[in-house]
């Protein structure tokens, strides 16, 4: 349960806060990394999919639900829901963030020819490790509920 509260919390902060001040001296630009546009499509593809699983869980915990009127089935029940819908969120958030940020790199390419600045390629970095995190803390959720599952079916 942590790990959802702390997961709740964070809500792609990076975004949410002011845009990083560049100094006309220091800006660079670096290398475009290859697999940028893959990645975005990946994440897109993996966010889609545990769309899709929360929906097969929905319908698996109704039918939990149904067969069980236990006041504890009833409370991991309630449970479930509530985390379905925290992650349902976070991965519309998470969607969202990764189209815009995929058209922020392709501005930036065509402003730099081809090239990032390294700001750009840390938002990038960042965007990956929210996308990592989301991965980590929704197959921890998917694991408890299998686990409820297993129990009660």
């Amino acid at each position: 349960m942590t790990a959802l509260m702390a997961f709740e919390g964070r809500t792609l902060q990076h975004l949410q806060q002011k845009p990083l001040k560049l100094y006309p001296m220091i800006t660079e630009t670096i290398s475009p990394v290859s697999n940028i546009s893959a990645e975005h499509s990946s994440w897109l593809r993996g966010i889609d999919f545990y769309q899709d699983e929360i929906n097969i869980m929905r319908k698996r915990l109704t039918e939990v639900s149904s067969k069980n009127t236990a006041r504890e089935v009833k409370k991991h029940v309630e449970q479930f829901q509530n985390q379905f819908k925290v992650h349902e969120e976070q991965l519309h958030k998470l969607k969202h963030a990764v189209s815009v940020h995929a058209k922020n790199i392709d501005s930036d390419m065509i402003a730099h020819h081809g090239q990032l600045e390294r700001a750009t390629a840390a938002e990038h970095d960042i965007m990956r490790d929210d996308y990592v995190n989301t991965e980590k803390l929704f197959n921890e959720m998917r694991h408890d509920f299998n686990r409820f599952l297993s129990k009660y079916m």
